[in-house]
């Protein structure tokens, strides 16, 4: 298994605090876009990143190889299926980005950043001291 950090939402296009309530490709069709062809495969894990909160909402995994979607957003034309493991509804609640050891200027015109086992474990960690 690798784990990646995935942005989400753009500077013009942010997530919206209640993200989940609002529906999401995260969800429905459980798909997420890259603009190149993404290396990753079935079993990987996405930490979800929400780029202008700069904070991690969720822990998605990789289900189907990188396609090209003639349907697709024309930025965002590979996508990878996902299944939602761990999610933050509320972005206001989210952890921000550095408590997993990552600086929001990682992300800076990435779409993604492959990320250390440490990491990845710091973001299971700050996920679950969200739940009640």
């Amino acid at each position: 298994m690798t784990a990646f950090l995935k942005a989400h939402g753009t500077g013009e296009n942010p997530l919206a605090d209640h993200w989940l309530a609002g529906g999401s490709r995260l969800v429905a069709p459980g798909r997420t876009g890259f603009p190149r062809r993404p290396r990753m495969a079935p079993g990987d894990r996405l930490v979800l990143y929400a780029s202008v909160w700069r904070c991690v909402f969720g822990i998605a995994e990789v289900t189907s190889e990188p396609e090209l979607l003639a349907d697709a957003p024309k930025r965002w034309p590979w996508s990878v299926a996902v299944e939602l493991l761990v999610v933050v509804p509320m972005l206001s609640n989210a952890p921000p980005v550095e408590a997993i050891g990552i600086a929001p200027r990682s992300m800076c015109q990435q779409s993604h950043i492959r990320l250390e086992q440490r990491h990845f474990d710091l973001a299971l960690e700050a996920l679950a001291g969200v739940g009640r």
